[in-house]
């Protein structure tokens, strides 16, 4: 079960191999990516395209170089080459979102191995929670998801006073209608402080008994996020590349306080 989780510009280089490599920062008014996660890419080349993230809200910037960490040359179409972006519809297939999707075949460049192009960058503003693909000229290809910005934070409101000792506790959110290889968010509440790290872990019910399969899965984390009035929140955001029934699986660090969710992953 595969399963992870939470402007274009030329090289600066002239004809022939491109050996430059450029530091930039994001530009006055835009918004870079908040938090780091990675997603399961079509092929090993596609580390190749250097993110800081593969997750964005919409109206992030996404910032990208690509560097040549192989030993062959990288032939390149167009000078300097240029790149599209491609997302994937609800037939899955690919369409165009930014750039001619046509490569420029009538000039050629090259990337030497160790070399890398100057940054690239493109705002997200508009565009739909969905999943994209990045498509260099130098043959290289990366996947992002981006997801819808998160709900305006409430104005905070007078809490009642509260002396009396509570039992850590934490819930979770009803997951709704899940979709494989659809990117999700899980969530819900708790009473833990802001600030403290969950662990969870999501698993296949074939698993006999939840609380000893949760044992044995790998292990992801979370913070807790401020609330109000001492409920404070989780979420994860993720994907599943398989169907069926699934476990979610949440405790804190001592897993003295837990909490487990049975959902459901549907065909695409």
């Amino acid at each position: 079960m595969a399963m992870l989780f939470v402007a274009g510009a030329g090289c600066t280089a002239p004809s022939g191999t491109i050996n430059a490599s450029e530091n930039a920062t994001a530009a006055p008014g835009t918004i870079a990516a908040s938090y780091v996660a990675t997603l399961n890419q079509p092929s090993a080349q596609s580390g190749y395209l250097k993110m800081d993230t593969d997750i964005y809200n919409a109206g992030e910037v996404v910032g990208f170089t690509v560097t040549n960490d192989g030993s062959e040359t990288l032939a390149c179409a167009g000078n300097p080459p240029s790149f599209s972006v491609q997302f994937q519809a609800g037939n899955g297939l690919w369409a165009t979102r930014m750039g001619t999707g046509e490569p420029n075949a009538s000039e050629t460049s090259s990337l030497a191995p160790g070399a890398s192009t100057q940054v690239y960058r493109f705002v997200t503003t508009g565009w739909d929670p969905a999943r994209y693909r990045i498509v260099h000229d130098c043959g290289v290809e990366r996947e992002f998801l981006v997801r819808a910005l998160p709900a305006a934070t409430p104005a905070p409101v007078a809490c009642p006073a509260d002396t009396v000792t509570v039992t850590p506790w934490i819930t979770i959110s009803p997951p709704g209608d899940l979709y494989a290889a659809r990117s999700f968010t899980l969530h819900g509440t708790t009473n833990l402080p802001a600030g403290q790290e969950l662990f969870f872990t999501i698993f296949s019910v074939v698993d006999e008994d939840p609380d000893q399969a949760a044992g044995d899965e790998e292990l992801f984390t979370t913070p807790v996020e401020e609330g109000s009035c001492g409920t404070n929140t989780w979420s994860a955001t993720g994907e599943i590349q398989a169907t069926g029934e699934f476990f979610i699986w949440i405790s804190d660090a001592g897993r003295n306080t837990t909490a487990i969710k049975r959902f459901t992953v549907y065909p695409e």
